[in-house]
């Protein structure tokens, strides 16, 4: 038998959602009319949503949930919320997820990764965190950036970046060889398995 997706349509439909945790959040790069997944204690935040449906366990949140979760189960809410959207490719921008405890930061980027790994989808965190879905992608970066891996991969760096790699080179998961690259515009990255980008203090486009 198949199983009923909880999530309503307008977020079922969507190929670009909003994903709201518990932790601070920048809301200046926030589009308050994306259809949003508010994920627990992100209910706090209070924002002036168009779209949105809140779930979660109820551990950190302060008002009722729209969909209500056990607290004995072996996924995140994160996890629960990402297994529901696995039926398409999409692009999820996620706030409120990094920068507070490291075990759930670093899973929360994981459980994100996994997801662009099974999905090809690309997923934002905050400002600093893109991970992109293997294959071809082109960025814009201008300053210093680092490019990881959770899975070995092969990959290529072209365009305006200091250091490049214009011949598949592995790089091994948590490898320091991706460590502070510089960009200076149009960089073309390719790879055969998900890459985690991440800056400081800039917004990857």
């Amino acid at each position: 038998m198949m199983k009923t997706n909880p999530l309503p349509r307008f977020i079922q439909n969507a190929v670009e959602i909003n994903i709201i945790g518990p932790c601070s959040i920048d809301s200046s790069t926030l589009n308050c009319s994306l259809p949003t997944l508010v994920i627990d204690g992100g209910i706090n935040h209070q924002l002036a949503l168009e779209q949105q449906f809140s779930l979660g366990d109820g551990d950190s949140s302060s008002d009722k949930l729209d969909l209500t979760l056990p607290t004995k189960k072996d996924m995140s809410d994160l996890s629960y919320a990402l297994d529901q959207l696995l039926d398409k490719k999409r692009t999820l921008y996620i706030y409120g997820m990094i920068g507070e405890r490291k075990d759930h930061e670093y899973i929360n980027i994981g459980e994100a990764y996994n997801f662009s790994k099974r999905t090809d989808s690309i997923v934002k965190f905050d400002k600093n965190f893109l991970i992109l879905p293997k294959g071809q992608n082109i960025l814009n970066i201008y300053g210093e950036f680092s490019v990881i891996t959770i899975d070995k991969a092969l990959i290529t760096i072209e365009g305006k970046a200091r250091y490049t790699l214009d011949k598949e080179t592995e790089l091994f998961p948590l490898s320091s060889l991706g460590l502070s690259n510089i960009g200076d515009g149009e960089i073309t990255l390719k790879s055969n398995s998900p890459l985690i980008i991440y800056t400081q203090g800039q917004s990857l486009t």
